[in-house]
């Protein structure tokens, strides 16, 4: 009987590896904003936001079809580099579902509180796969995958095409 209670912690030792730890899902997503042209006068925040549908109509700016949003992005930065394990507004939020997401961009507002209303956020800069300029890239994450270099180019003399319900 004693040789049973010894071999136990040994089976869960061994069993377990590393010990007991979580199986943490490492799905998410990094890359770089970078800014050209001068910073419009009246931004109070800008934010990189993930839409998983995409925006057809003022109503998909919605809550329930945004899957993320940034940190505030400072003013005047020429670049920022994100990552959904860092720069998730939620604290904490480090993992990232996997799954296919439609609209990857960077918006701004000149309204001093936080709005989901479409029109007071324009957007400065879409995530287009594979240099494809004529549409919004599709961010697509598999299972247990970290997807680099998605990078977005914000040019305030050359803004992308705004969603609907925008000004």
């Amino acid at each position: 009987m004693k040789r049973v209670f010894l071999l136990i912690p040994f089976i869960l030792i061994i069993g377990c590896g590393e010990g007991i730890e979580p199986i943490v899902n490492t799905s998410g997503f990094s890359g770089k904003i970078v800014f050209i042209g001068v910073w419009p006068d009246s931004i109070t925040r800008t934010h990189l936001v993930i839409f998983e549908n995409p925006l057809n109509s003022a109503s998909d700016f919605s809550l329930g079809n945004l899957k993320f949003i940034s940190v505030e992005i400072p003013y005047g930065v020429n670049e920022f580099q994100f990552s959904s394990r860092d720069t998730s507004v939620i604290p904490g939020n480090r993992l990232f579902s996997p799954g296919e997401y439609s609209y990857v961009a960077v918006a701004q507002s000149k309204t001093p509180d936080v709005s989901l209303n479409r029109a007071d956020w324009n957007v400065v800069g879409v995530y287009y796969a594979n240099e494809d300029t004529t549409q919004p890239g599709k961010l697509i994450i598999s299972e247990n995958t970290f997807v680099q270099n998605i990078n977005i180019t914000c040019d305030f003399n050359n803004p992308p095409p705004q969603p609907p319900g925008g000004n």
